[in-house]
């Protein structure tokens, strides 16, 4: 199965008696539920419900322990965050970052022996997450073959996997980003943020929404598309000039096999519905590229 090379990630190992109930006051999904067959999503928060990172939870690799694995861009910040927050429980959080070699596999486990695997499903389709020895790295990657950035990325894309740096900032809610779908255990005992994402959860909307756009067909790879940072607005309208703006283009891709650019966007959520019309400024610099709200593809259980 083709393989994605996630060693670049931040890597923190939990360890001690109080560990889980540490950790299960920390981030927004149910540490305690974890087991030894998939590993767990979650948003670690400030007070305000707002984003400090997305990590991902595995448990007992290599040991008794919980690994955190998470954007190296938050390395620094994401491990004072959590070490802050250790106050009298018996457990310790370190820095392992470069321990071990990430490796996530789509579809079905690889048959490789002394590989730590978890069922996740991280980029959307239903795949496997493997720990191996660092040393390891360059014979699995290998045998399993990796697959090219721009598949990976039109695969995080077409599912709405929000990624750090693009669709993620210390100023997202994690509703917008769609992220009570897949990260927020509603049921669990308190964390850090719970009480404004349980409110936003009672209010039932957001002021804007994490969609997945699709451009005109039959295009090439090499025509216009538009960048992350661009302005969307609604297709009925004029120049744009004095407009308030739909929505902001955070990711672009190319699909060939569609032959069309895919994007994803925060939207307005008046408009986040699927097959709303909206439109961005063309190579022309006007209101002519258009784009059309779509519904993600639906991640696997």
């Amino acid at each position: 199965m083709p393989c994605i090379d996630l060693t670049e990630r931040a890597v923190f190992r939990v360890t001690g008696n109080d560990r889980v109930r540490w950790l299960n006051g920390q981030v927004s999904a149910n540490v305690a539920r974890l087991d030894d067959t998939a590993a767990l999503e979650a948003c670690v928060c400030n007070l305000k419900g707002k984003l400090d990172g997305v990590v991902q939870v595995t448990a007992n690799v290599g040991g008794e322990n919980l690994v955190i694995d998470a954007p190296v861009t938050l390395r620094d910040s994401l491990f004072a965050r959590l070490a802050r927050y250790i106050i009298s429980e018996d457990c310790e959080i370190e820095d392992i970052t470069g321990e071990w070699s990430l490796l996530h596999c789509l579809g079905e486990r690889p048959g490789l022996p002394g590989a730590v695997w978890r069922a996740s499903n991280r980029f959307g389709p239903a795949g496997h997450d493997l720990w191996v020895a660092a040393a390891s790295r360059d014979a699995v990657s290998a045998a399993e073959g990796l697959l090219p950035a721009e598949a990976i990325e039109e695969i995080r894309v077409r599912h709405g996997v929000p990624a750090w740096g693009a669709e993620l900032s210390p100023d997202i809610l994690p509703a917008e980003a769609g992220l009570d779908r897949r990260a927020i255990d509603f049921h669990k005992g308190c964390y850090l943020g719970q009480e404004v994402i349980s409110r936003i959860e009672s209010v039932g909307r957001v002021n804007r929404r994490l969609c997945l756009l699709a451009g005109p067909a039959n295009r090439a790879a090499n025509d216009f598309r538009p960048e992350a940072g661009a302005a969307i607005f609604p297709a009925e309208s004029g120049t744009g000039a004095g407009e308030k703006p739909a929505g902001t283009v955070t990711s672009v891709v190319f699909s060939p096999a569609e032959g069309r650019v895919l994007a994803l966007a925060y939207v307005g959520r008046d408009l986040a519905e699927p097959e709303t019309k909206l439109v961005t400024a063309g190579p022309d610099g006007k209101l002519s590229f258009g784009l059309e709200v779509r519904t993600f593809e639906q991640a696997e259980p």
